[in-house]
This record gives structure tokens, C-alpha cells and sequence, in this order.
């Protein structure tokens, strides 16, 4: 009995030793930050799959690439231009680069149903603008968005085109009022897609056939500047 004892004590006091002296701390071997929950909750299977994807949307659109098209002629021709990618699926916006500047207005008649019919109605018009002594400036549009059209003068202020619509209304007319935004650094048109655009892409390769003129840059969609929008 007494050898147990002893027995137990050495084992014991050995025990406390190696606690104190030879035992090796376990290190981690790594630590990874936990990865975010989707909710804090239970979810169902449709909305975490919904979430996935959105989180999957946004991932991509940080890196989908857009391009910012510049060296249009005026504003009609930038227009023009930002109608025929709209009609390929594209999304525009319209930018003024550099300082705005004074807006100018132009007065015009909408666009009749054909070529013919916007001529005869541009003569008629010259002839009571003649016997009513009015002076016009007047031209058949024939192609853009206002193709038919009849511009009767584009000027420098807002209460200058007043005056040429109040005159044409006496005649028997009803002009329109167009603003045309201005800018010293003129206008770009930016495009985005549901994929990335590029320079090498047939959607921008098809709207520059017959607009070899333009030239354009890529950018990232998220980070474009902006410069001063209009309507």
C-alpha cells in the first residue's frame, strides 16, 4: 500500500513537470476570415438562389466594359447616332464634354409623312411668309430623327424662337421648340450593353458603316466620368 502511494505521488508530481515545462502550445496552423452570411435567418431555397445570382449581376457589371463615342458633327448627328444604337439594343447617354456653354433654339414643323409631302408643304410656307413680309430661314431636313421636317431657323436665345412660333401660328402653323445643348468640348455619346463592348465588337463595328468618322475608348462601365448630361 505504501508503494501505491508513492507510485502516485511521483506520477502526479511528474504530471505538474511536464504540464509546467515540457508541454508544446498547439499553434494554429492558419486562420481565414468567415465568409459572410446571407442571412442572419433561415431563407428559402429561391431567394438564397436569387441573391446568388444578383450577387453574380453585380460581380459582373463591375467589370463589363462601355464605350464613350465621340467626334460627332453637331448635335443632330449625335442624336442620330444614339437613336440607331438604341434601336440595336444598346443603352445611351448623352454627355456635353467640357464647359456648357449657351443653349441655341431651333424652330421647325414636325416631320410630315413623306419627302413629297414636306416639300409642298415648305413651298406653301414660302409663299405666306412672303406675303406676310416675314423673313425665314427655311430648309427641308432630310435625314436624322427629324427627316421631313422644316427648320425654320435655329437662334440664340429662348424668346427669339417664341417670337418665330407666334409668327408661323398667325399663318396657320404649329412649330415645335427644340433646345440644342452646347458645350466647348462637344458631344459623346456613352454605350453599354448586357455584355462588354470593345472596340473589336459587332455591335459598335455595325454602327460605325457608314460613320467612319466617330472614334471611340473603352472604359469600365462603373467608373466613367461624367460629364454634363442633357435631355
Amino acid at each position: 500500500m505504501k508503494y501505491i502511494l508513492i507510485l502516485l505521488i511521483l506520477a502526479n508530481l511528474s504530471y505538474f513537470a511536464w504540464l509546467n515545462f515540457g508541454a508544446i502550445p498547439i499553434v494554429p496552423i492558419g486562420y481565414s476570415e468567415p465568409r459572410p452570411r446571407l442571412s442572419d435567418g433561415m431563407i428559402l431555397l429561391s431567394e438564397y438562389n436569387a441573391r446568388i445570382t444578383e450577387e453574380e449581376l453585380i460581380r459582373s457589371a463591375q467589370s463589363r466594359t462601355c464605350l464613350t463615342v465621340s467626334g460627332f458633327s453637331n448635335f443632330d448627328d449625335a442624336i442620330s447616332f444614339a437613336d440607331a444604337a438604341s434601336k440595336s439594343g444598346l443603352s445611351t447617354s448623352q454627355q456635353l464634354m467640357g464647359s456648357v456653354i449657351a443653349s441655341q433654339f431651333r424652330v421647325y414643323l414636325p416631320p410630315a409623312s413623306s419627302q413629297a409631302v414636306a416639300t409642298i408643304t415648305l413651298d406653301a410656307l414660302n409663299e405666306k411668309a412672303a406675303e406676310a413680309k416675314l423673313a425665314l430661314e427655311t430648309y427641308l431636313i432630310t435625314r436624322g430623327l427629324l427627316e421631313n421636317s422644316i427648320a425654320l431657323g435655329v437662334v440664340s436665345s429662348l424668346a427669339e424662337a417664341e417670337e418665330i412660333r407666334s409668327s408661323l401660328m398667325t399663318l396657320g402653323y404649329n412649330p415645335e421648340i427644340q433646345e440644342l445643348p452646347q458645350s466647348d468640348g462637344g458631344i459623346a455619346i456613352h454605350l453599354s450593353g448586357p455584355r462588354s463592348l470593345s472596340l473589336e465588337s459587332s455591335d459598335w463595328l455595325g454602327l460605325i458603316l457608314q460613320r467612319s468618322y466617330l472614334s471611340a475608348v473603352e472604359n469600365v462601365c462603373e467608373t466613367i466620368a461624367q460629364g454634363a448630361q442633357f435631355p
